[in-house]
């Protein structure tokens, strides 16, 4: 068996040496004072059951009172945090109008530049341009169609109507 080979035998035993005692006072230090503080407990309960009833009101009185005053900051803070959140819109806000209504204002007096420049224009071209009637003249239809003829007959015939 190549366990118990005697060349291999001596670090095979070191080895479980120094393993063994490290877990022996691991054991020792961290899990066992807890495992007998747990123990003790339990016994004390069991001997003594209204001194268990009472730290477990006290335990849960202790509870409720930190939970509602973690509650209670919770909402202060909220409500802090809402307020700066409102004011904060509220200045976003105001400054936005304000800008919305500067823009607005200078629209507005573009606008009625323009259209005071648009008036002069018309205007000035009134008073440079003669005024022409939009109404149509009456056309008389029997002069249109002899001087029509009379077109296309020099057209036809430019030989006949030519002076010297």
């Amino acid at each position: 068996m190549p366990q118990l080979d005697i060349v291999s035998y001596f670090p095979q035993f070191f080895w479980f040496c120094i393993f063994f005692t490290s877990f022996y006072l691991t054991l020792i230090t961290h899990y066992l004072p807890k495992l007998t503080r747990i123990f003790a407990a339990r016994q004390q309960s069991q001997t003594n059951p209204q001194h268990a009833s009472n730290e477990l009101q006290d335990l849960t009185k202790n509870t409720q009172t930190l939970f509602s005053q973690s509650i209670q900051s919770t909402k202060d803070q909220c409500a802090t945090h809402f307020q700066d959140t409102q004011n904060f819109l509220k200045m976003r806000t105001d400054v936005f109008n304000t800008h919305t209504n500067q823009a607005f204002q200078k629209y507005q007096t573009k606008k009625i530049m323009l259209n005071q420049t648009v008036k002069n224009t018309i205007h000035q071209l009134q008073t440079v341009l003669p005024i022409t009637t939009s109404t149509p003249q009456y056309v008389d239809q029997a002069k249109t169609n002899q001087l029509l003829a009379q077109y296309l007959l020099n057209k036809m015939n430019p030989t006949k109507h030519k002076t010297k």
